[in-house]
């Protein structure tokens, strides 16, 4: 309770003596001080109330000396917490003033031997401007001290002791301050060492934080360069082994990435120029409106891949204002860029664009009616390589860049950009620029101007339809391998590698990628990591947990390859893990050994004997499946309606989900496993009961003899009758 009591009162003493842009040193030497005014004046208050009652005629001297000293520290506690320029200054005046009017005060009283101690709180004034941190201003004020004290000694012969201090008298009060001035000076010292400590601890806390920033750059940094050099890698093996196919196609995918590459260098550069002050403006005066239009038509045919509805929203049809047409396009395009990016299909995203009289400011506003971003999140979308990866569903691609340029181009064109957003409502991004014309007017002619797809990553998800087109080429008698990955560049070269060995499925995000897991239950699974809608950890997460599909393998290909985010997808039951850019033959050899353990559990689960559990937890979710099975099917062995049907409600999957779930753990039909089932339960029957052949093969549903013979025989190699008890 103590000491959550003094952490308030700390943290009302910051509040109280802080101002804007007051750094983390400056308000812990501000607070000291406070403190330490503070301190001295419950000191003063304390010794000057104590002469007062005991002694109000005798003492009348140090009364009036109180009452000054309390004038000072009170003047102290308004002043410290208003000033901001010149607090140092203040201080020396202040404590000057202090050792001046005691050193007075000493002379009155006769010197040093008579001054009731008062030399020690001319040291405790110095000592308490050792928080200022200033060598100077400490030096200066001892200096002073020094003066005092070799003062108050040699003018003794012409001092006079007032009568009323009797060596009795001066004895008391010398105790008395030299105690409370001792342990005032030990409470300052105490509360100096404490704040150090606390400075410390903040810079050791800092120096961590940049640490991990600044791995967090660099790992964010090979992110978003590892997904471009995958594909540039496999499209160059695609052009060695295949010129005559992949040279046109191949090399237009390597001119994209390459694009790519450099724009995401370009903004890094661009960050460091605003950053160093280096980036010129070059303004032109021209119609701003128009050419915000132009903008906006320019992402018209990306929004309609979407369908999403854009507009552009304007009060005026046209406004004259000084404005540099390329750091403009750069924000409004990344601002549009990132509202289509997020808003769902057959959403709608806005551009508004007008004047404030009042403030003579020119709007931006860029609205979408997208899932919106959470409040916890809000400070920081603009910071540089900002994504929202504690929520899957904010995730979208593009290196994290965008924004916090976007913040520095504005700032640099002498305006303020801020967001509102809510969750499941969407987000508007509001640019205000200050309005002038003084620059030379020029028209903006769009043929004239660098295209915003200069500007804006070309790596949006491919659309559904486009990938299933991708899907025609199925061979039935492949496994069916299921692709989610959002760049639509890398789907097609790992369809190009993958299409002659596999059945390819493709998904764009984790929540397609589960749709399309439950509906087709592939025999494998690669997926990437960070992507749109859903991530693939949360997908992975999902699929091992559910009983369809616990039993597919993942192999989770992704440009996130450091230790920590591995681990987090092993532990999420990721059967591989490989970084991008990869080895194709690598991914190729370990689809294959994945496939290939997926027949020990043919071999495990086929025979139609009783599963002993695993202590493998995947092992355990598949045994429970099939259990399930087997006992369901046991209660109905001598049923002949009992069907696919009733078998596949019983369990709440559909009939094509339970064939290829089931299929791919045993390696069988249903059919098939039930009557193997029959005919174990009927060997079991044989050799464990006193039941003859008739009775068996009927408890088990054959009603023809004949065709259970036949059908024990083929599995067992003998005749029922020939089963020995």
């Amino acid at each position: 309770m103590g000491k959550s009591l003094i952490q308030k009162l700390d943290l009302w003493a910051e509040r109280l003596v802080s101002f804007p842009g007051c750094d983390q040193k400056t308000l812990n030497i501000r607070k000291t001080m406070w403190i330490a005014t503070v301190f001295g004046m419950f000191h003063v208050i304390l010794h000057t109330g104590a002469f007062l009652i005991f002694a109000p005629q005798s003492l009348h001297l140090l009364i009036n000396y109180g009452y000054t000293l309390l004038i000072f520290l009170a003047v102290g506690l308004i002043v410290t917490p208003k000033l901001t320029r010149g607090f140092n200054f203040y201080f020396v005046f202040h404590l000057s003033a202090m050792l001046l009017v005691t050193f007075y005060v000493i002379l009155k009283l006769g010197g040093i031997a008579t001054s009731c101690g008062l030399i020690f709180a001319c040291l405790a004034l110095v000592i308490s401007s050792v928080p200022l941190q200033n060598t100077k201003i400490t030096v200066f004020l001892f200096l002073i001290f020094s003066i005092i004290v070799l003062l108050s000694g040699l003018l003794v012969p012409w001092l006079t002791v007032p009568k009323e201090i009797t060596p009795r008298i001066n004895a008391i009060v010398f105790v008395m301050n030299t105690l409370s001035m001792s342990i005032l000076i030990f409470l300052q010292t105490i509360s100096f060492f404490a704040q150090q400590s606390h400075v410390e601890k903040l810079e050791a806390d800092k120096l961590k934080e940049l640490n991990e920033a600044k791995n967090k750059l660099f790992t964010n940094i090979t992110h978003e360069f590892r997904t471009p050099l995958t594909i540039i890698q496999g499209m160059t093996n695609l052009i060695k082994s295949n010129p005559d196919e992949w040279i046109e196609k191949g090399s237009g995918k390597i001119e994209n990435q390459t694009r790519n590459l450099l724009a995401l260098v370009n903004q890094m550069l661009d960050l460091s120029k605003l950053e160093s002050g280096a980036m010129p403006v070059h303004s032109f005066q021209s119609d701003i409106i128009s050419y915000l239009r132009y903008l906006t038509d320019s992402f018209v045919s990306l929004a309609q891949r979407k369908d999403i509805h854009l507009t552009f929203l304007s009060e005026n049809r046209h406004f004259m204002m000084d404005f540099d047409q390329e750091k403009i396009m750069y924000i409004v395009s990344n601002l549009l860029s990132n509202a289509l990016k997020y808003t769902p299909c057959y959403g709608t995203v806005e551009l508004y664009a007008g004047w404030t009289k009042e403030q003579n400011e020119f709007l931006i506003k860029v609205s979408d009616n997208g899932p919106g971003i959470s409040p916890e999140h809000l400070p920081f979308v603009f910071d540089r390589f900002f994504r929202v990866e504690e929520d899957p569903g904010a995730q979208v691609g593009g290196s994290g860049l965008g924004l916090a340029l976007v913040k520095e181009l504005v700032k640099l064109l002498g305006g303020s950009v801020r967001v509102i957003s809510s969750v499941e409502s969407g987000t508007t991004f509001i640019v205000s620029l200050p309005v002038t014309n003084n620059a030379p007017e020029k028209e903006i002619i769009p043929n004239e101007a660098v295209s915003p797809a200069d500007f804006v990553s070309a790596s949006y998800p491919a659309d559904e339809q486009n990938s299933n087109k991708e899907n025609e080429l199925h061979t039935s008698e492949l496994p069916i391998l299921l692709v989610v990955e959002d760049s639509n560049d890398l789907k097609i070269y790992l369809k190009a590698l993958l299409e002659k060995q596999y059945q390819l499925e493709f998904a764009t995000n984790g929540k397609n990628g589960l749709q399309k897991a439950f509906e087709h239950i592939p025999d494998i699974i690669i997926s990437d990591v960070m992507m749109p809608v859903m991530d693939g950890i949360k997908m992975l997460d999902t699929l091992k947990n559910d009983l369809r599909t616990s039993h597919i393998p993942v192999i989770m290909l992704t440009a996130k390859a450091d230790m920590d985010s591995r681990l987090i997808g092993l532990d999420k039951g990721a059967d591989d893990y490989l970084a991008k850019p990869f080895n194709e033959n690598e991914l190729l050899i370990r689809l294959r050994k994945l496939i290939e353990l997926r027949h020990i559990l043919h071999q495990r689960y086929a025979a139609g004997e009783q599963v002993i559990p695993d202590q493998n937890m995947a092992e355990n979710l598949e045994d429970v499946f099939i259990q399930k099975i087997r006992s369901v099917m046991e209660e109905n062995l001598g049923d002949d309606n009992f069907d696919v049907h009733r078998l596949s409600r019983t369990l709440g999957m559909s009939r094509s989900q339970l064939y290829r779930k089931f299929n791919s753990l045993t390696n069988k039909s249903v059919i098939d496993y039930f009557w193997t089932l029959r005919l174990y339960k009927a060997k079991n029957l044989l050799q464990t009961t006193t039941l003859n052949v008739s009775e068996v093969a009927w408890s088990v549903g054959f009603k023809n003899l004949s065709h259970f013979s036949r059908a024990f025989k083929d599995q067992f190699g003998m005749n029922p009758s020939a089963v020995g008890k």
